[in-house]
């Protein structure tokens, strides 16, 4: 399809919108098409998330910097994931690169695997309908028109990493000094208890209550 042509790996939506549309002429159910994408979304992020539990975090503090991922970036990541760690999992199923890091990330991170289930889950349902359920609507178009599509859609994501791209180029230093300010200190494989981040509302930046704060440092503690 169109969406390789454009540079963007994208072999779950292009097998998803291949089954969906054989699925509108009647040869497979859709429910089992969606059924069968979510399923196997849910089970491969997760699959991602316990490799990153094992291995992420020692990997990146050995190797990081070989990839231009150094303490401070680390940090970074630690950062968001404390401050946007249920949008990075939903929004991250929608961005073809984001999505092949952010549940490796979230599991580096000491991200608790029950919050990263249930917005993964969310996120890979939403995921499978919109496209599957477009792929099935467009079933009976011709293969120009799915075409037409679906490199309508990669060049919109396609300007949209562009763009996101130059920004954190332009913002780079101050982010990373605002992840610095926030999480003082030497980098550790997950703050917690009085280094979690805090709104005005008393609720961690991620939306826990403060009752919470004691589990969520034990879950984060440094692994052995």
């Amino acid at each position: 399809m169109a969406i390789e042509s454009l540079g963007i790996p994208a072999p779950g939506e292009t097998a998803l919108m291949a089954a969906a549309a054989v699925a509108a002429q009647g040869q497979l159910n859709i429910v089992a098409v969606l059924a069968v994408a979510a399923a196997a979304g849910i089970l491969g992020d997760n699959t991602g998330f316990w490799v990153g539990r094992r291995f992420g975090f020692r990997l990146l503090c050995r190797y990081g910097q070989h990839i231009h991922v150094g303490p401070r970036r680390i940090k970074f990541l630690q950062y968001l994931f404390l401050k946007y760690g249920r949008r990075i999992v939903f929004i991250g199923r929608f961005v073809m690169i984001l999505r092949t890091w952010e549940a490796f990330l979230a599991g580096a991170d000491w991200m608790p695997w029950r919050k990263f289930a249930i917005w993964n889950a969310a996120a890979v349902v939403v995921w499978a309908c919109v496209w599957g359920l477009l792929a099935f609507g467009f079933g009976h178009a011709s293969t120009s028109t799915m075409e037409w599509v679906a490199s309508g859609i990669s060049v919109v994501i396609l300007a949209l990493l562009i763009a996101g791209w130059i920004y954190w180029r332009r913002h780079e230093d101050e982010f990373e000094a605002r992840a610095d300010e926030a999480l003082p200190g030497e980098v550790r494989a997950r703050p917690g208890g009085r280094r979690e981040l805090q709104t005005e509302a008393g609720q961690s930046a991620d939306g826990d209550r403060p009752q919470a704060k004691d589990r969520r440092a034990r879950a984060y503690r440094q692994p052995s």
